[in-house]
């Protein structure tokens, strides 16, 4: 009977019962599915909305799909009535579509036959010959004398506002009218900008722009700049004059003539300091140099340094200025070194004497040198002079022999390489003296070699001494001189290393 009744009265049975259907209340569901074609399906749609909305139809479908399987099982009894009540809808329907389709046919041909329909004749009567659309049309916009003509005549003819208008002659028309108002808004603007150069207008942008510049005008820009600047100029001389004991300068002469005052009391007060003390200085040098205690500080200086070369390069040193030696009552030779036990010669031994006293020579010193070495069993013997007591013209660094000659100077820092050089060719000519067999002979003669290089390089520091005192002239003498020793003593240093390093490896035990 719903169907009947969708048929009858054009409302579908989902729509009619969406009508009479109360809201339905709200339930949450949460369910897993395993069914592998419905997760499928599930999983075709994005996650959110779109797959929701689809469960949600899916649900709904299924829902009636069951629930219209279970009103079959139910209601089968009722179908034959069913299947009958149909056949009579059948019937009426087809009876009425009969009935209907004959009254259409019916209408249709009073209104649409060619030869008898009204619709044709009427048609007919329009379109032919002197029929009603030509002779409309015609009356319309046929002739000369049809209604388009006479009003395309009274507003585009001759005599028309608008022809007058586009006339290129007439004073009234488009063209003169334009040609009179660009001329005229040209004048205005000639006679503006005209106006704006002016100096007769006081309120012209000229004569604005030259009272900025004037120094008449109070408010000018010009003349708030003058004012500026002399109020600058006299700051600048207020604070520049020395008529004003608040100026600035003022205050500066103050502060430096102040500043001077102390330089001078503090340069006065210093050198008045330094010559007390260059007085004390002079007086306890004298006094030193008159008493033995002088002496003795010469040679304990000369043994501090001994010591420390000693240290570094691993020998012994002794000093033994107050003890007797092999010879009796013999206290000859101030201080010993003893090669260590990684130098080629082991074990070897090399005397110093240490003398600052007047009229010492040459032979006294080489006289004096031999007999610490058979005092304290030496092999080589280094004396060693004061530079303010040495002999006239004796070189820094000279040898006699197995002994060595040195100036050395022990208030002068740079002096002390005269020092280091004779211990370090003491300790070549040691080990020349325990190397005498024919196998070393060509280490013995680089030795020697490297040992006259070191003597003619320590030579060469008197000369840079001399040239030091003239120093302006001699200044490109000393870099030059300097360059070619440091070389030189590089070479001769690194000749005796390898022929030490040699014999320390031939010596080795095998």
């Amino acid at each position: 009977m719903e169907q009947v009744a969708w048929a009858l009265s054009g409302v579908p049975p989902l729509e009619s019962m969406k009508k009479r259907r109360s809201p339905a209340p709200l339930l949450a569901l949460s369910l897993d599915v395993t069914e592998p074609d419905v997760v499928a399906e599930l999983l075709r749609h994005d996650e959110g909305d779109d797959r929701t909305q689809f469960a949600l139809a899916a649900l709904r479908i299924g829902v009636l799909a069951l629930r219209s399987a279970a009103g079959q099982i139910d209601a089968g009894s009722i179908r034959e009535a069913g299947a009958a009540l149909m056949s009579e809808v059948r019937e009426l329907l087809s009876t009425r579509v009969t009935e209907m389709n004959e009254r259409v046919a019916s209408t249709l041909t009073q209104y649409l036959d060619p030869q008898s329909g009204a619709l044709p004749q009427r048609l007919h009567a329009l379109v032919r010959q002197d029929g009603e659309l030509e002779r409309l049309f015609r009356a319309q916009i046929g002739a000369d004398d049809s209604l388009l003509a006479r009003s395309l005549a009274s507003h585009l003819g001759e005599g028309s506002p608008l022809f007058k208008l586009l006339s290129p002659t007439d004073a009234a028309g488009l063209r003169s009218q334009i040609s009179t108002t660009v001329q005229e808004a040209l004048a205005d603007q000639r006679t503006v900008i005209l106006r704006e150069f002016s100096l007769d207008q006081k309120d012209s942008a000229l004569s604005r722009m030259v009272a900025e510049f004037s120094l008449d005008g109070e408010g000018s820009a010009m003349n708030r700049m003058a004012k500026m600047l002399a109020a600058t100029s006299e700051q600048i001389g207020r604070n520049l004059t020395l008529d004003d004991d608040g100026s600035a300068l003022s205050r500066l002469k103050r502060e430096l003539e102040s500043m001077i005052g102390r330089l001078m009391r503090d340069n006065v007060e210093f050198q008045t300091q330094m010559r007390e003390a260059l007085a004390r200085l002079d007086t306890r040098r004298k006094e030193e140099a008159r008493s033995p205690r002088h002496g003795i500080e010469f040679e304990e200086r000369l043994g501090a340094l001994l010591n420390d070369e000693a240290q570094r390069l691993g020998d012994l040193h002794e000093a033994t200025g107050e003890t007797t030696g092999s010879i009796k009552n013999c206290k000859v030779g101030d201080h010993v070194i003893e090669l260590g036990a990684d130098s080629a010669a082991s074990n070897a031994r090399i005397v110093w004497e240490a003398k600052e006293k007047n009229g010492s020579s040459l032979r006294a010193a080489i006289d004096e040198i031999a007999e610490a070495r058979r005092n304290r069993k030496a092999q080589i013997g280094v004396f060693v002079f004061s530079s303010k007591t040495a002999p006239e013209g004796l070189q820094p660094l000279q040898r006699h022999g197995s002994d060595i000659m040195v100036v050395w100077n022990p208030d002068d820092p740079g002096s002390e390489i005269v020092v280091r050089a004779a211990y370090s060719l003491a300790r070549c000519l040691a080990v020349r003296e325990r190397r005498t067999d024919h196998e070393s002979l060509a280490a013995i003669l680089e030795i020697e070699q490297a040992a006259r290089g070191i003597e003619k390089q320590v030579g060469y520091l008197e000369e840079v001494r001399k040239w030091a005192e003239t120093v302006k002239g001699h200044g490109e003498k000393i870099v030059d001189r300097s360059a070619r020793m440091v070389d030189e003593l590089r070479r001769d240093v690194e000749r005796l290393d390898a022929q030490i390093a040699q014999m320390r490896t031939a010596e080795a035990p095998a």
